[in-house]
């Protein structure tokens, strides 16, 4: 998996990087940081969700890192769902989610969400958020599985309505143009 991975990790940071991003100012080359995340952190937050999978969790959702590029902040979350269904979708105000999937895979839906209901808790790893429990509008489904990437940019309904045996786990790269998301504590959940 490591080897593999590399490549849509770089493919994906140059694709939500702004092109200002690499420009060089008078002064110099941008001061934007690198921020590398090894290998084995990922495994360990891989290994911490899936024992929060406990019954009622439907989801288990922590940032493994979160890098201020100045403009926007890119931070990197650590997925894992278990096997089932659901019919609540949930619509993010501010920011940008990549998928990678990792390991597993479900039917994911995305569109137009209607009748929505504000999160009464703002997240600090998904920021502020509307879910639900109606059928999105102009609907996409998509099959993912292990290797598949998925863009969801902000105001786009998403659920996975259904996720196989075995459950998912995937990495969440939020772009997060407005400096919602922090390092928080984030907690397993039933949350959509």
């Amino acid at each position: 998996m490591r080897t593999s991975l590399r490549p849509w990790i770089v493919a994906l940071a140059l694709a939500v990087t702004p092109p200002s991003a690499f420009a060089q100012s008078e002064a110099g080359p941008a001061a934007a940081k690198s921020s590398e995340i090894p290998h084995s952190d990922v495994e360990k937050a891989i290994a911490r969700a899936l024992t929060e999978l406990k019954p009622g969790v439907s989801i288990s959702d922590h940032l493994v890192s979160l890098s201020d590029i100045g403009k926007y902040n890119v931070a990197v979350a650590v997925v894992a769902r278990p096997a089932g269904t659901s019919q609540s979708s949930l619509s993010h105000d501010k920011i940008t989610e990549i998928y990678y999937i990792l390991k597993g895979s479900a039917t994911q839906v995305t569109g137009t969400m209607v009748n929505g209901t504000r999160q009464a808790r703002v997240s600090t790893t998904i920021g502020p958020s509307m879910s639900s429990d109606a059928p999105l509008q102009n609907a996409r489904t998509q099959k993912l599985s292990a290797g598949d990437v998925s863009v969801i940019p902000p105001g786009v309904g998403h659920m996975f309505t259904s996720i196989d045996a075995g459950g998912i786990q995937y990495l969440v790269f939020r772009v997060d143009g407005e400096h919602v998301l922090s390092m928080e504590p984030a907690r397993a959940e039933s949350r959509r």
